[in-house]
């Protein structure tokens, strides 16, 4: 991959539709990629063990080999390839344990539209650069990880305002909420980390969705959602933060499944998620956008104490509220200097 300008991805592709790919092959090489295609499997595999490339986009329903076990095949020689599997239909897409299992970052569901495809790529391009950079570095600086999220944070800050003071404004809910449960210092301290930097994966989003000034579609909001895995990737490269990363990648499922990026629920999800989605979602709520008012500290309230048991904590939710409640001075006074 070109890493003085982030135009251009070496790209594999494997589907038995020989159709598709050709048009796939064509509107990819516009955008600057160079592209290689198969249609046997077998083969493609040891092109990938021969040369590297930046991104695998694989059918999953194929014959005689499903895409899902070509997957499985890569990742025993390559943990890093970011993946992309396609599938005609969303009826047919690979499960979410699939997905989960395998470290696939992206589905795409087959049209003879490609602006979803693209960007997911322009995702996956940005994500790789970031993750280079950080591998690169030397392994005595492991342990500065935090100041360079915190470089990435600002990257992210100078381009959307909002991103960086809602961090902010999370991490001090975060502290105030986890003290008034009497967490566990470590605990606490974990929470902080993710809470600042929960949205950092936004790094790897495209500026024409992370800038937009009006709602997103759905094919954009499908970008959006992959920025808990890009989060979660970048702080994993370290064992040091290996009680971190799950928290930033879990912080936007909800307790009744119908989250994202897994779709777990209940207790599944790691308690510092629980409660960092709360405080997410919280500020969220209060915060003034360029697409929407902000609301009032009485009326987000009233919305998480809603949706307690579906998209909260039913134990977490309570607590949250009545410790706004009872510092709602100081809580006021966070909205007001941010």
């Amino acid at each position: 991959m070109n890493n003085d300008k982030l135009v251009s991805a070496r790209i594999l592709v494997i589907d038995d539709d020989i159709n598709m790919m050709d048009v796939l092959s064509v509107v990819l090489r516009r955008y600057g990629h160079f592209v290689k295609t198969y249609t046997e499997p077998l083969s493609a595999i040891e092109e990938l063990r021969k040369n590297n490339y930046d991104i695998l986009i694989v059918n999953y329903l194929m014959t005689p080999v499903n895409g899902d076990k070509i997957v499985e095949t890569v990742r025993e020689f390559n943990k890093e390839i970011y993946i992309i599997l396609m599938s005609i239909h969303k009826d047919l897409a690979p499960s979410i344990e699939v997905m989960q299992k395998l470290d696939i970052q992206a589905y795409y569901e087959k049209s003879n539209r490609f602006d979803n495809l693209i960007m997911l790529i322009q995702g996956g391009i940005k994500y790789i650069e970031q993750i280079n950079k950080i591998k690169n570095m030397n392994s005595k600086l492991e342990h500065y990880l935090v100041d360079f999220a915190k470089i990435l944070l600002q990257t992210v800050g100078a381009k959307d305002h909002y991103t960086e003071e809602h961090s902010r404004r999370v991490t001090m809910f975060a502290d105030i909420f986890s003290k008034y449960l009497k967490l566990s210092s470590r605990q606490i301290s974990d929470l902080q980390i993710a809470a600042a930097f929960h949205d950092i994966g936004k790094i790897g989003i495209p500026d024409n969705i992370l800038l937009k000034t009006t709602r997103l579609t759905d094919d954009e909001y499908q970008v959006i959602k992959t920025h808990p895995t890009i989060a979660a990737n970048i702080f994993s490269v370290s064992d040091i933060y290996k009680d971190i990363y799950p928290i930033m990648y879990y912080h936007h499922e909800r307790y009744d499944g119908k989250g994202y990026p897994t779709g777990i629920k209940g207790k599944q999800i790691p308690l510092l998620a629980r409660i960092l989605s709360i405080c997410d979602c919280f500020d969220a709520i209060v915060s003034k956008r360029t697409y929407k008012e902000g609301a009032s500290i009485e009326f987000a309230l009233s919305e998480i104490e809603k949706n307690t048991g579906t998209q909260f904590d039913p134990e977490l939710a309570p607590k949250f509220i009545e410790m706004v409640n009872n510092n709602i001075d100081y809580i006021e006074k966070i909205f007001k200097e941010f």
